[in-house]
């Protein structure tokens, strides 16, 4: 089954693909909202496991963020699909998710750890959340653009990230101090 948005997925789409019948889906979700987030909850898991298994393979904090930011484009460019499903199709408020709980959460705090690890070691007094979230909004402007644009010439992949996290740990946080003078 192939869908451009959450509102394209229903019910009898969902048990026709599986070849069953529509009323068998209520045996094991109450509603197409918990299918997603059961989808989201195992897809983000491996997003998750794949960071992490980065960051616990790096030598020093900087080397971990390094690791983790190249593990995420890694994981967006060998799952092309997966990912958009994750990132990239727009869909339903899900109002009645809690934001802490969302199946993405856990896949976040992972990268939020590495920049909070790797800024703390370089000294720098900045927001990890703040930190974290920009840098996966620029990951993702990465992996995105890249795929949309494969003629431009893009530097490589390696040079982009490590440019990336570099300014990430070496630029003052916005209304930081400029130094002396």
């Amino acid at each position: 089954m192939t869908a451009e948005s959450e509102s394209d997925v229903s019910i009898r789409a969902v048990t026709r693909a599986a070849g069953a019948a529509p009323q068998s889906f209520y045996l094991q979700f109450a509603s197409i909202d918990e299918l997603l987030y059961a989808v989201y909850a195992i897809e983000f898991d491996d997003l998750r496991q794949a960071v992490v298994q980065a960051a616990e393979d790096a030598d020093d904090p900087a080397a971990a963020l390094l690791a983790v930011c190249r593990a995420y484009c890694d994981y967006a460019l060998a799952h092309p699909g997966r990912y958009r499903v994750l990132t990239g199709v727009r869909g339903q408020l899900h109002d009645d998710w809690e934001p802490a709980q969302m199946p993405g959460m856990p896949a976040f705090a992972a990268l939020r750890d590495a920049v909070a690890a790797a800024l703390s070691a370089a000294g720098r007094d900045a927001d990890p959340a703040l930190a974290a979230s920009t840098l996966w909004a620029c990951l993702h402007g990465i992996v995105t653009l890249r795929a949309d644009r494969p003629a431009f010439p893009w530097p490589s992949l390696d040079d982009m990230i490590g440019s990336l996290v570099e300014q990430l740990l070496a630029t003052p946080a916005p209304g930081a101090a400029a130094g002396p003078g």
